[in-house]
């Protein structure tokens, strides 16, 4: 009998999961896997608090099919390699990444499996547009949004989301499905003061699209009533479902389409300029000049500027690992304008604390942002005291986060 892996990474889901249709047609036995790497964990409590709670919720969709999730911790390549000798299976079928860690991973786990003739089969799933349809290939993908945009927002049709499975082949018998871990398991240290925002799973996650706000949205510091990041994140929901969501939702779907093309340009900047999104100098050769300062650091992180409006994001943010878009840009722009420190670093902090983090999406943004990526915008500071009265007249929002 044919037993095949199925390794979950950045798709915790049942709902438009390619790599798992493609496991299933091709497999009499299945080994679905998802395993936590604490060597390469560089997260902050909420998103292992959400990780944690997806990984359970897909344990449990698994089981109504009869299936199962089996969950290891260790290093990933090692893991699989080992499962696939134990299971016999002839492939171990993944959602490809394209980020610099990932693909190191995959790279490693590839070149294992291959001494003992086994095979790494790669499905896409993490982009709202197939590249095979775009008009350009990736090398010539328009460097600015706007260019971008008008490329493939009329022009490509989004494909429909892929159908859900009507059945799962069983996990061989003497497979052992191993235990979820909780989050104090796998966090050094917990903030008494965290505030949980989002719920994680693929359960949560289509409850959520179902519930989104049809009205109009206004732009508001403490409305997240309409936010998909999270769960489209960590893919306990596809793109591609929320977009057909979308459609029905008037003005408030028009927005949530356009951030998931923006989403979409963003990754195709990652995959066009690969590891160059990492560099100081970005995808230009500027020899950038930055301030070292570990005390303005430490201020920014600890919403300790003496700015309102960039310490109530920063405490926000530490207290629920979320804060909205437009605050993302004025503390990366306060960051980078007016402490000048290197943007690499600020980068890197969201990277831990964002429960929404995404490689391209955070740190394509930051480098634009620095001026050094492909759609850098006017060199100019926010006026933070303004921006903050235009955003927050009443001080609801200073208020809540001030304390």
């Amino acid at each position: 009998m044919e037993c095949t892996i199925i390794w979950f990474r950045q798709d915790l889901r049942i709902h438009d999961n390619e790599a798992l249709l493609e496991a299933i047609r091709n497999s009499d036995l299945l080994v679905p896997v998802y395993v936590f790497d604490l060597k390469e964990n560089r997260s902050g409590e909420p998103r292992i608090r959400f990780l944690v709670e997806s990984i359970i919720d897909l344990r449990h969709q698994l089981r109504t099919y009869g299936s199962d999730l089996i969950v290891r911790i260790g290093q990933p390549d090692e893991v699989l390699y080992q499962l696939a000798i134990e299971t016999k299976s002839q492939w171990v079928y993944c959602n490809r990444e394209r980020t610099r860690d990932e693909v190191e991973m995959q790279d490693r786990l590839e070149q294992k499996l291959w001494t003992i003739g086994r095979e790494l089969r790669y499905t896409r799933g993490k982009m709202l547009y197939h590249t095979s349809d775009l008009p350009f290939p990736i090398t010539h993908c328009p460097d600015t949004f706007i260019n971008f945009k008008k490329e493939v927002e009329f022009a490509v049709p989004v494909r429909p989301p892929h159908e859900i499975p009507t059945a799962i082949p069983p996990v061989p018998v003497d497979v052992d499905p191993g235990f979820i871990p909780m989050p104090e398991e796998l966090i050094d240290v917990f903030n008494k003061g965290m505030i949980k925002y989002f719920e994680g799973g693929e359960t949560a996650g289509l409850k959520k699209l179902k519930d989104l706000p049809k009205q109009q949205i206004k732009l508001s510091l403490t409305g997240k009533d309409w936010i998909t990041g999270p769960w489209i994140s960590m893919g306990c929901l596809s793109p591609k479902r929320v977009y057909a969501h979308a459609q029905t939702m008037g003005e408030a779907g028009h927005h949530l389409c356009q951030n998931l093309i923006y989403r979409d340009y963003l990754r195709m900047m990652g995959k066009k300029y690969g590891n160059r999104i990492f560099y100081k100098s970005g995808i230009t050769n500027k020899q950038v000049h930055y301030h070292h300062d570990e005390i303005a650091l430490s201020q920014w992180k600890n919403g300790e500027t003496n700015i309102p409006v960039i310490d109530a994001a920063m405490h926000q943010l530490n207290r629920t690992g979320w804060i909205p878009d437009v605050l993302r840009k004025i503390v990366a722009n306060y960051f980078v304008k007016v402490l000048k420190l290197d943007w690499r670093l600020g980068a890197t902090y969201f990277e831990r604390t964002l429960i929404d983090y995404d490689p391209c999406s955070t740190w394509v943004s930051w480098m634009n942002l620095a001026g050094v990526g492909p759609d850098s915008r006017e060199d100019r500071t926010i006026h933070f005291d303004l921006i903050a009265k235009k955003l927050d007249p009443e001080g609801t929002y200073l208020e809540t986060w001030l304390d």
